[in-house]
């Protein structure tokens, strides 16, 4: 699938795009850092957000905060090269919305909202993972490992361009934001 495809030369551009993609999840005005990673994945170019970075070539440990007491976030992007390197196609777009574990000190996922665009797997499981689709991670087995897709009926269309996955992933933050996130800070007050 090519339709999600960026020249190399828009990479940087796509930085701001997920800025302001994450925006909802953030107090007013604060924008959240991204960068483009040193290091690749599986062959692919990685931008990631983050609140401050201790190690600049592991994004997987990446994260910043929102707007909600104890309630953070990770987000990042796999971008392939094709074309002689000249191309990008969008391989994924990971949203994880964390929680403060006060025992261990770390962070547990609440949920998660991904896309698979690539996915090859059978169908069903494949349309489910292409598009946006939400996983409930605090729950028992096997519900997290389950795709519960946003789009389906949009699919076709989400896919046609990086513009609409774009949108769809921002209604998906919004969503998250509202109905998730905000409960939090309801919640600490």
């Amino acid at each position: 699938m090519r339709s999600l495809e960026i020249q190399i030369s828009q990479l940087d551009a796509r930085l701001q795009v997920i800025k302001t993609l994450l925006m909802p999840l953030r107090q007013r005005g604060i924008p959240v850092a991204c960068q483009i990673c040193r290091r690749q994945y599986n062959g692919c170019k990685v931008i990631a957000a983050h609140e401050g970075i201790k190690d600049a070539e592991n994004f997987e440990q990446w994260n910043f905060r929102t707007f909600a007491p104890d309630i953070w976030s990770q987000y990042y992007e796999f971008w392939k090269p094709f074309d002689g390197y000249s191309k990008l196609n969008l391989y994924r777009a990971y949203l994880n919305i964390l929680i403060l574990n006060r025992e261990t000190h770390g962070f547990d996922k609440l949920v998660s909202v991904h896309c698979d665009p690539c996915e090859e797997g059978d169908e069903p499981h494949r349309s489910y993972k292409r598009g946006p689709h939400l996983h409930v991670q605090r729950a028992e087995d096997p519900i997290p490992k389950c795709h519960f897709p946003l789009n389906l009926t949009e699919l076709n269309r989400v896919l046609s361009s990086v513009d609409n996955i774009t949108d769809a992933l921002k209604s998906a933050v919004q969503i998250l934001s509202d109905e998730v996130v905000s409960r939090y800070q309801i919640a600490d007050e």
